[in-house]
């Protein structure tokens, strides 16, 4: 007659193995199921968390229903991508074409009443969105103080700018006819001036950091029509708000 005891006489495994050993099961499915939380894969998560519910027939709720300050799979923490912006850069993969064409869509959107009256132009070459003022709204002839009806443009566009990505350069330009006053004794010198002005305003504004500003005046250097005519020498008197992503 062949004895079973505890310590281990006969062939078999000793009972308290069996036990040992549903413990260390339990304990690597809890450690699996750490591991999803920790992880930025959600569709891994959802997988688990069904596959777990179904095992100890628990019912399983949606993380969506769920409040806001509770834990759940990375799309319901609170992030930048979660911002109408974040989510057009992640759906487009993130290029610099691709958050310009974001950054693009959302300009329009803002200035969309200045857009259809004429009044603003805005465009969109490579990784660079062009917002460009013409002189009229923006300053007085020969002036590198900012006319007050172009302020409140400036403001919604400033709320725009600040949550999108790429770096803002701020130019101005004007025509050929040489300037020479007290206050500006060159183009150069009043290009540069309206340039300043709207990054200190964008400055005073708040919200875009000053590290991505940057202003620069190019005179008549850089023109975008002739200067043989008054209607085209208004063209090339302009500032332009660039916003460049990085490549």
């Amino acid at each position: 007659m062949s004895g079973n005891s505890e310590g281990g006489g006969g062939g078999g495994a000793p009972l308290w193995m069996v036990t040992f050993a549903d413990l260390m099961a339990l304990m690597m499915t809890f450690f699996v199921l750490l591991y999803s939380f920790s992880s930025i894969d959600e569709t891994k998560y959802r997988m688990i968390a069904v596959s777990l519910a179904s095992g100890f027939g628990a019912v399983l709720v949606s993380p969506k229903s769920a409040p806001t300050a509770a834990l759940g799979p990375p799309s319901m923490m609170p992030s930048p991508m979660n911002s109408p912006m974040g989510r057009a850069q992640m759906s487009s993969g993130s290029t610099p074409q691709a958050m310009n064409t974001a950054v693009a869509e959302q300009v329009v959107e803002t200035l969309q009443d200045e857009i259809a009256e004429g009044i603003i132009s805005v465009e969109t070459t490579g990784n660079t969105v062009v917002i460009r003022f013409p002189e009229e709204i923006a300053f007085p002839p020969g002036s590198g103080d900012i006319s007050e009806k172009v302020i409140p443009i400036i403001e919604r566009l400033t709320a725009q700018l600040a949550d999108a990505p790429g770096t803002i350069m701020v130019s101005g330009h004007t025509d050929n006819r040489p300037i020479n006053t007290s206050r500006y004794q060159s183009n150069w010198k009043l290009s540069t001036d309206r340039a300043v002005s709207v990054v200190q305003l964008f400055e005073k504004i708040g919200g875009i950091e000053s590290s991505r500003l940057t202003a620069v005046g190019h005179g008549d250097t850089k023109p975008i029509a002739s200067n043989d005519t008054a209607e085209d020498r208004a063209k090339n008197r302009r500032v332009e708000i660039a916003v460049v992503q990085q490549q």
